[in-house]
Parts: structure tokens; C-alpha cells; sequence
């Protein structure tokens, strides 16, 4: 009976154009990745910053895995925190001017981990509707009262926060929209939250590192004391170029955290080689300034020609995420084949991970990127979409 629904499932999947294929990669170069036997520019990786092949943190990363071995071999909390998690810690919540710091292996994890000990059963959670499955997960398994207003509607926000008045309140948003590119407006956020007593959950997944003049995301960028935000969720993934999560917070609230998140204690801890590389690109981000410097040039180049081609872009933010709607699935796909002729690859979205009838191409931006290389990329896309 099981074997029967699942390919159902799949065969609904298959024909709304809805399954995904994973495909062997090669990198080659600084922006070309190689499938089978063709050679792409690659517009698909949230590496935004070009640190994933970074001599220097790959170096660091060798040393570390001759000194510490490969794998931590224990939860944290039993034997698995080593001398290089102890550090990316400290570095990081002196960084971001934060009282403590707490490091999880993923961004889902850490968003899990701390949705789940911040709620309970009678709070009442406030968020954008355009939150992170991650986030979503994490209200879930709470079983609390769930409210999501409109997408950046501080309004509405307002008046969902003022509706459950005699809750414990959190309010949750990510930073910058991982499928929009936009910037959640947080500095009426922050005040909606203080106002309300709520909690403020804010995942900057695709801030740390991009925003502000320091890259210290959007705390930075929003000039926000650190009290502002309850707990910021930093992943390590997109432009740290890793992997893992920094999670940061007031000393309280990042012990109960460690002590409670199912998400934290029932994993093994995170390679020590991978702490010690995210340690060195935490440095690099600060002193390389010219990476983040040159990719706000290029998204601000990049948003100029599309407006001179008529491409209509869902946010003209000045964040590396530039998304173009198609809308229907099989015209998504015949333009994601037609730019994997021409040499490009783009993140072509679809349903679920977007909403019905909003599939659209996701573009990323990096400080590796050329000026020419966008011009090659937004001419392509002019083409496909006019002849699609």
C-alpha cells in the first residue's frame, strides 16, 4: 500500500514538472562548473563571497584535519567540542558585538533547535509569511499558535502582534528572502517587537557577510544594538562558503539553547576541521574588504542592465539573490534547458519551495563574477524569455 501512495506522489510530481535530479559537479575555475561534459557559468551558488576555494581557508582546513582528525566523534555536550568550535564561538559573537555564541552544524538545525526552545505550546509565533521552510519546521514541532502575516507587512504584523497581546510572543522573520532577494524591513520589526514584548527571531542566512560596511549582515546594515534581536541565526553556508550555523544571543538565552535544543544535543558536533576553516574565513571577511565592495558593484550593474532589457525583477535590493518569474513550470524548464545550451547555469525554482504559479529563475551573484559575464547571462535570459 505505502509503495503504491509513493508513486503516486511521484507520478503527480513527474507530470507538474515538480521532480528534481541531482547531478554530478565538477568546479573549474572561479565560476565555471562542469556537468557531464559540458563546461557552465555558474549563476546558481550562494558561495557569495568566492571564499569556498580560498587558499587560505583551505589550508586552514588541511592543518586542522592533520591536528584534529577528520570527525569530532561525540555530541558536543559529551566529548565533541574541541578547541577550534570554542573559538569560532568566541570570534564570532565578539564580531557581531553579541554576548555568547553557540555553534550548530547546519542553518536547519540551528532553526529547529532554537524555534523549539523559544516557544512552548501556548506561545503565540508571529511570521512573514515567506519565512524558510526551516523556520516552518521549527514552529511545527512547537504546536504553538502559528500567525503569518503578509510578506513584509509591518502592518499587519502590527496587527497580529496586538491580537495575542496576553501571549508570550515571538516574532519571526529571515533577513534577506532567500527566494526574493528583498530585505525584510527590520528596524520596524525590531520596534514591533520591543513594543509587544515579543521575542525577535531573525535568520540572516543571506546577510551575514553581504550586508553592512564590516559584513556583519544585517544587524549591521540596520544599525541595531545587539538587544534588538533576541537571537540572530547566522548560517555558515552561503557566504562564509561552509557549512554550520552560528547562533547568538544574550548568555541566557544561548545556555538554555545548548541545554534544550533537541537539534544541538542529539547530533554529532560539527568537524573541528570545519570550525577552524569558518574561523579563518570569519578573518578574511574582515579584511578583504574588496570582495564585498566589488559585489555590491556588480549587483547594482547587474540590476541597471536588466532594467534596460525590461527584465521585471521581483526586488531591486542590493543583495546577491535576483529573481525573474516565469510562472508556469514547463516554460521554467524549456528556459533552464535552453540557458544549459547556451553555457549558463541558473537556479530554476519551482513549487514546493515556492508558491503555485510563481516558479521564476533564482540568479546569484558573487564577487568573482564579471561584468561580462552578467552582460552574457541577462542577454541569454532576454532571448529565452522572448522566444519561450
Amino acid at each position: 500500500m505505502l509503495t503504491i501512495q509513493l508513486k503516486k506522489q511521484l507520478a503527480h510530481y513527474d507530470h507538474s514538472i515538480l521532480l528534481r535530479n541531482r547531478q554530478v559537479v565538477s568546479r573549474e575555475g572561479k565560476n565555471k562548473i562542469r556537468i557531464k561534459n559540458q563546461q557552465l557559468l555558474n549563476f546558481s551558488s550562494n558561495d557569495y563571497l568566492g571564499m569556498t576555494h580560498h587558499p587560505a581557508v583551505k589550508k586552514a582546513f588541511i592543518q586542522a584535519i592533520k591536528q584534529y582528525g577528520v570527525g569530532s566523534g561525540s555530541a558536543a555536550l559529551v566529548s565533541g567540542w574541541q578547541l577550534p568550535h570554542e573559538e569560532l564561538e568566541k570570534q564570532f559573537a565578539a564580531f557581531l558585538g553579541r554576548e555568547r555564541a553557540l555553534l550548530f552544524n547546519s542553518g536547519y538545525l540551528a532553526n529547529l533547535g532554537v524555534i523549539t526552545v523559544l516557544a512552548q505550546r501556548k506561545t503565540a509565533i508571529v511570521a512573514d509569511r515567506l519565512c524558510h521552510a526551516s523556520l516552518l519546521d521549527g514552529i511545527q514541532l512547537t504546536r504553538a499558535k502559528h500567525y503569518r502575516y503578509r510578506h513584509c507587512d509591518i502592518m499587519h504584523a502590527a496587527d497580529l502582534l496586538k491580537k495575542n497581546a496576553q501571549s508570550s510572543i515571538l516574532l519571526v522573520t529571515e533577513s534577506v528572502f532567500s527566494m526574493e532577494g528583498d530585505i525584510a524591513p527590520i528596524k520596524d520589526l525590531a520596534l514591533l517587537a520591543k513594543q509587544s514584548d515579543a521575542a525577535f527571531i531573525v535568520d540572516d542566512a543571506h546577510g551575514i557577510g553581504v550586508l553592512g560596511q564590516q559584513g556583519r549582515g544585517i544587524s549591521e546594515s540596520a544599525e541595531l544594538d545587539a538587544e534588538a534581536i533576541t537571537c540572530l541565526i547566522t548560517p555558515l553556508g552561503k557566504a562564509f562558503g561552509g557549512m554550520g550555523a552560528i547562533v547568538s544571543a544574550s548568555h541566557t538565552v544561548i545556555e538554555a539553547i545548548m541545554q534544550f535544543a533537541r537539534s544541538y544535543r542529539y547530533t554529532t558536533a560539527i568537524s573541528p576541521a570545519i570550525a577552524a576553516a569558518m574561523l579563518k574565513t570569519l578573518i578574511l571577511i574582515q579584511q578583504e574588504t574588496w570582495r564585498r565592495e566589488k559585489l555590491r558593484t556588480l549587483i547594482q550593474f547587474f540590476i541597471e542592465e536588466a532594467i534596460e532589457r525590461g527584465l521585471s525583477l521581483l526586488s531591486t535590493a542590493l543583495t546577491p539573490i535576483k529573481s525573474i518569474i516565469v510562472g508556469d513550470n514547463q516554460q521554467l524548464e524549456a528556459i533552464e534547458q535552453q540557458l544549459l545550451t547556451r553555457g549558463l547555469l541558473v537556479a530554476c525554482i519551482r513549487p514546493p519551495t515556492v508558491a503555485n504559479g510563481t516558479a521564476r529563475i533564482r540568479i546569484s551573484l558573487n564577487c568573482l563574477h564579471s561584468k561580462k559575464d552578467i552582460l552574457f547571462l541577462l542577454d541569454n535570459i532576454s532571448l529565452c524569455l522572448n522566444t519561450k
